[in-house]
């Protein structure tokens, strides 16, 4: 094993070498002290840049490079560039894995398919699928003398862990990747390995066997944990009251229209849009006409997600409608796309009026509760009103019925999901709030019930661990949030102590509210490179004064273990 960006790890067979991952290419400089004059072939595990940076730019080379089956359209050149091309075309930031090389590697033979085998001198290479940092991530098992090594790159890491575990999240909410890496590990288990070398980490020479049984227990923790969030719940779906041409009516002045997009209609005949997407504005179109006098003037925005804010430029041009965001939800909608967070809308989304973070705000007849409710994504708001004697409760997509994507949007690393800062108080608040209606995205309008926002916070302590469990370091901001640092958490943090944004009480589009007579005194604006934000933002307060800027939040991590004292203790203050 020579240490570099990963574990590289040479094959001698007389004066020739065989290297499994290839990291920055650093490490040939030593083969000479290792009696190697040449390298004849480079085997990767699979496309991560850590295993192989160093043969990007060129296709001059003394050996021949090989990756698993299925790798190509994630290191070829030609392949990547043409993905590129088509991400421009979309309307959203595509959901992608962080640790791609995404300039590519030329000249790689993507040919190594599972349950098939290679010989280099009198090594029997064969190779066994053990997916999970990629889908097509592959083991070599070598003979070695007495002992049967397994090359497993980064299927496994000592203590039971996985490096980067982020990686197993193929997708914003299902646990497939979790899943394929425990078939590839039980697969491993029904192989007589003596050593598990991995691409990270030191190497798993005592009972590895015993390693890759925790490390299975703990990936099946993981994908249960991206299971159903509330077991047993029924969904309570509510009924529309009238459905015609892709709407529907459930209340008075409530229509909810095509996939994620809601009307609330005022006795002025003003019209209030929730989470308008560029694919739902025909629907909208068809409703207005229907309804002949009502006027869009406000938009709200549950989350960053483009298919719930894609609408917002053409609502603004169309009926000069203001569009109200929570402070969380600007922040990141209103710049262009930027680290790893998928779905964001291409084209910025401009704030007129910024919300309290958790506060008070009236549009009209309507007085609203306004909070940060983060769950599928860290920016991620809620707005409840009394709507025809129900109170009704904006919420996008963190919680769902639970037939519908097992109760929750998902969480993921890649949207910043939080548990003991995220699900955790968000389903509290629904406890204290506690709706009638939940208004979410996707359709899916249900009746709230204390028990299921029970189950989310026992279940988020559950999936907290889970994760955790994986993470080497015992970290999750290390190791689950790595995406993050230090370029998106850094990047997109909130300032608000710098923004320049004058005191005053949120104005409803047809009457106005004086602003206070003691106007708080304006700060500088931000040295920011964002050339995107708003020309004048006012920003909504409380009646009762100033809503001071939170801090940026303090991520804690769960212990492994949770003592039933303190379990039945955290229910009792629930």
């Amino acid at each position: 094993m020579i240490p570099d960006q990963c574990n590289v790890y040479v094959l001698k067979a007389g004066k020739s070498g065989l290297a499994i991952d290839f990291g920055s290419g650093a490490w040939m400089q030593r083969l000479p002290a290792l009696g190697i004059e040449r390298i004849e072939q480079v085997l990767l595990t699979h496309h991560h840049a850590d295993q192989c940076a160093g043969l990007a730019g060129t296709t001059e080379r003394e050996f021949i490079v090989r990756a698993p089956a299925g790798e190509k359209p994630n290191i070829d050149p030609a392949d990547l560039a043409r993905r590129v091309q088509e991400w421009k075309k979309l309307t959203y930031s595509p959901y992608f894995h962080n640790a791609a090389l995404w300039q590519g590697v030329p000249g790689i033979i993507c040919d190594l398919h599972p349950d098939s085998e290679l010989w280099f001198g009198p090594f029997c290479l064969r190779i066994v699928h053990t997916p999970g940092h990629g889908m097509h991530a592959c083991s070599y098992v070598v003979e070695a003398g007495d002992l049967q090594l397994c090359f497993c790159g980064d299927a496994a890491h000592a203590g039971a862990t996985i490096w980067e575990p982020y990686h197993l999240e193929w997708d914003h909410w299902t646990g497939e990747g979790a899943l394929a890496a425990w078939q590839g590990i039980k697969r491993l288990l029904g192989i007589g390995i003596d050593r598990l070398l991995p691409s990270h980490g030191p190497l798993i020479e005592s009972a590895p066997n015993k390693t890759l049984w925790a490390l299975a227990d703990k990936l099946l923790n993981f994908y249960t944990a991206k299971g159903c969030i509330a077991p047993g719940e029924k969904d309570h779906f509510v009924a529309p009251a009238q459905t015609f041409g892709g709407t529907r009516r459930y209340l008075d002045s409530l229509y909810q229209f095509g996939t994620n997009g809601y009307l609330l209609v005022s006795k002025t005949n003003e019209g209030l849009v929730v989470d308008p997407a560029l694919a739902d504005l025909p629907f909208l179109d068809s409703l207005l006409k229907r309804l002949g006098n009502v006027r869009p003037t406000a938009i709200l925005i549950t989350h960053c997600h483009a298919d719930h804010c894609s609408g917002v430029a053409n609502l603004q041009a169309t009926y000069q409608a203001r569009a109200y965001l929570h402070p969380k939800v600007a922040e990141k909608i209103g710049q262009p796309p930027s680290g790893p967070t998928p779905y964001l809308p291409a084209k910025p989304v401009q704030a007129d009026v910024l919300l309290p973070e958790n506060g008070t705000w009236t549009w009209n007849e309507y007085a609203f509760r306004v909070a940060h409710w983060p769950g599928q994504t860290w920016w991620h708001a809620a707005y409840l009103t009394t709507v025809d004697r129900q109170k009704v409760l904006f919420g996008g997509d963190s919680f769902q019925p639970v037939s519908r994507w097992n109760g929750t949007g998902g969480f993921c690393a890649n949207n910043n999901s939080r548990f003991r800062e995220g699900f955790i108080p968000s389903a509290r608040l629904m406890l204290t709030w506690q709706p009638d209606i939940l208004a979410n995205g996707h359709r899916c309008v249900f009746r709230f019930t204390e028990s299921r926002f029970r189950q989310i916070i026992d279940w988020a302590y559950f999936a907290e661990r889970a994760v955790l469990a994986l993470c080497p370091s015992g970290d999750l901001e290390t190791d689950y949030y790595k995406p993050y640092h230090p370029y998106e958490r850094k990047r997109t943090a909130p300032k608000p102590e710098k923004a320049k944004l004058p005191e005053r009480q949120a104005e409803s589009t047809i009457r106005k509210v004086p602003a206070p007579a003691n106007k708080a005194a304006s700060v500088p604006a931000p040295k920011a490179k964002d050339k995107h934000r708003p020309k004048k933002i006012i920003k909504a307060t409380k009646a009762v004064g100033r809503v001071k800027p939170k801090a940026k939040p303090v991520v804690r991590h769960t212990p492994a273990v949770r003592s039933k004292a303190s379990h039945k203790k955290l229910k009792k203050k629930v």
